[in-house]
Order: C-alpha cells, then structure tokens, then sequence
C-alpha cells in the first residue's frame, strides 16, 4: 500500500463515518493508496473536513497511539458497513471497537445542554468525534440507504439518498464514467 501525499478523497459518504472509511482508494489493487496512512495525514483530512481547527495538533507521546485508533476505527467501519451494504448483520468486532473507542472518548468528555453537546477532551476529539459518527450512522433509519460502489477497485460505501434510491455509483465523475467508458469500449469491440 503506497503512502498518499495527494489531496484527501472526495467525501461522498453521506456520514462522516463512511468517509473516514473511503479514505483508501483504490482497494485491493496494486495501486491501494492510504490517504491516512500517518498522524500528519489524519490531522490534515480532520482539519480539511472541519473536525478541528488548523491549530490543532496530537503530541508526539500519543501519535502512534493515535493513528492505530483512527485506523482501527476506519476498519470497523468500512467492516460493519460492507456487511449492511450486502444484507448482512455488522460482525461482532467492528461493533466492539467502534463502542469501545466511543465509550473511550465519552469518558472524559462533557455533557451539557440541551439538546446535549459533548466536548471531547483534546486528547479524544478526533477519535470520540469519528468513532460517535459511526455510532450515529449504525442507530439510523438510514442503513437501508447504505450501499458499495461495485467498481472492482473502489468499493467506497456511500448513502443512496435519491429519491428513488437509484444512485448505483460512489461518485458518477469516476467509477460510473469509468464503468461507462469500459462498456462502450466492449460495445465497439465486438462490432457495435
């Protein structure tokens, strides 16, 4: 897997769950990309997603820690999410570490208001906040929307919210383009 050192994914997720989870193009191909692959490349996507302000920095003492949470968090997401996409119950696993990097983070967070607003402590705020979207995402009426991008070297996940739950593609700019152009291509080739 090569390290990114281009611009973060588009987010087409719909959830900013799902889009920490389509931070890897290209998967399971040999040209596999982490867009998230180190803790400066985590904080510049949370930064460029407005999670925290660009100020914000992780101390060296916890940046491995850190970019293990993010990326066992993006895993258990992207895992939890193919299975629903396929009709499938989420494995118990990805379940366990999105709670227990949720329950973590809430820990040493404070509640107050109402509605309730929650503030992370500093050391939690990407992994609280990230690891709460996936809960959120998981307790919605949404996860009938939920849906793979079938192109063979994508596979992002992304919430179908056409009207008439059509949307077939991740993104139509790239995979639905790519697909059509692979299409016509077969079409002349055999004579069309």
């Amino acid at each position: 897997m090569t390290k990114a050192k281009l611009s973060p994914p588009e987010r087409i997720g719909g959830n900013l769950a799902l889009d920490l989870a389509n931070t890897i193009s290209w998967r399971g191909t040999s040209r596999e990309t982490d867009h998230l692959a180190d803790a400066d490349a985590i904080l510049a996507w949370v930064r460029a997603v407005g999670l925290v302000p660009a100020n914000f920095a992780i101390p060296a003492v916890r940046r491995r820690a850190f970019e293990a949470d993010v990326h066992r968090l993006r895993d258990a997401v992207m895992r939890a999410g193919e299975a629903i996409a396929e009709g499938k119950p989420p494995p118990k696993g990805p379940l366990a570490a999105i709670r227990d990097l949720a329950a973590g983070s809430l820990a040493a967070a404070t509640l107050r208001g109402a509605p309730i607003e929650i503030s992370f402590a500093p050391e939690d705020r990407i992994v609280g906040a990230l690891a709460w979207a996936a809960l959120d995402l998981l307790r919605s009426n949404e996860l009938d929307r939920l849906k793979r991008c079938p192109a063979d070297n994508c596979h992002w996940l992304f919430l179908d919210r056409t009207k008439n739950r059509s949307r077939r593609w991740c993104d139509m700019a790239t995979c639905g383009n790519q697909a059509k152009a692979r299409k016509h291509r077969a079409f002349q080739c055999d004579g069309g």
